[in-house]
């Protein structure tokens, strides 16, 4: 009796046994997952392909990882409570990770987003240690290096314009760690002043806006008088230009009458002299008022003529 309770029980193990045999030989493989197989605690297949799969029972482990999940890493700041239906998501920021120094040593905030795949499981898991640090730093020495060449305004500006020069960077960075995993987006949520500089940022930002709007300013001014002053400087160059060309065209006339005047000198000296004479004391006569004509006899009494025309006195005629 003793003998069947005791076939009876080794029986029941047996049957036990044998199915936590069947049932740990083998495993399934779902869609958007890969598996990998560590034998005595080493790494010695990876499954891709969906499906039932074998394994050796007791010896064989599996670990699976999904690849179709996007994951996301949170860089500068912390998520404290995940958004419900009735309240959005609450946040921290990470002071000692999201500050970055700018070209001319200024200090700023960043926070920013980096969400990936995983392409290769085993990679992902035994190249490195700590994936999710590694990625983050990976991200944090292409950021700084980007940043560290920016002004300050440039970097406040244009945080969509970093994201897209940081990605390519922080793709072949991770791909050259052999992390097996896929960048699908990086975003840079905000950029901001550290709030213990925040004031000093504001006096400075302020001073370069008065100096912006003392330029423009000036540039109006410059741009309403400045045609004026070419218009007057333009004139004055056309009024020289022709006085110029009017007192060339004189002398060349001059020029062209005296050596006239000296041809006939030359053939009668005696008659040019006299007309030339009588042609200056005609210019002369006509401009003076007073005229007198005083005989120059040898006699001691001078006698002369006046000839004024106003001091002549008309004559009546008889009636």
């Amino acid at each position: 009796m003793e003998t069947k309770i005791l076939r009876f029980i080794l029986g029941i193990f047996f049957i036990i046994f044998a199915f936590i045999i069947v049932t740990s030989s083998f495993y399934t493989v779902e869609s958007g997952e890969q598996v990998i197989i560590e034998r005595l605690g080493e790494k010695v297949k990876l499954v891709k392909d969906a499906g039932i799969k074998f394994k050796i029972p007791i010896i064989d482990r599996i670990i699976k990882v999904q690849t179709e999940a996007l994951r996301t890493i949170q860089y500068g700041y912390i998520a404290t409570e995940k958004p419900t239906t009735k309240k959005t998501a609450t946040y921290e920021d990470v002071a000692e990770e999201a500050i970055i120094l700018t070209k001319g040593s200024y200090l700023i905030n960043v926070e920013a987003m980096i969400q990936y795949k995983i392409l290769d499981a085993a990679d992902y898991i035994y190249n490195v240690d700590d994936q999710l640090g590694t990625i983050r730093l990976a991200f944090e020495s292409v950021l700084r290096r980007n940043v560290q060449n920016k002004d300050l305004d440039d970097a406040l500006l244009n945080k969509e314009r970093i994201s897209s020069e940081v990605l390519p960077e922080l793709v072949k960075k991770t791909k050259s760690y052999g992390l097996g995993i896929e960048i699908k987006s990086l975003k840079i949520q905000n950029i901001t002043v550290p709030s213990n500089v925040k004031a000093a940022y504001d006096d400075v930002n302020n001073a370069i806006n008065e100096k912006t709007e003392l330029l423009d300013k000036a540039n109006r001014y410059k741009n309403e008088k400045l045609p004026g002053a070419r218009a007057k400087a333009y004139k004055l160059i056309q009024d020289a230009e022709a006085y110029k060309a009017e007192k060339v065209s004189q002398a060349k006339g001059d020029v062209e009458n005296f050596v006239q005047v000296y041809e006939k000198y030359k053939v009668a000296k005696d008659i040019t002299k006299t007309r030339l004479y009588l042609e200056t004391m005609e210019k002369i006569l006509t401009k003076v008022k007073n005229k007198y004509i005083i005989d120059s006899s040898n006699d001691n009494v001078i006698k002369y003529l006046p000839i004024n025309p106003k001091s002549i006195t008309p004559v009546k005629e008889a009636q």
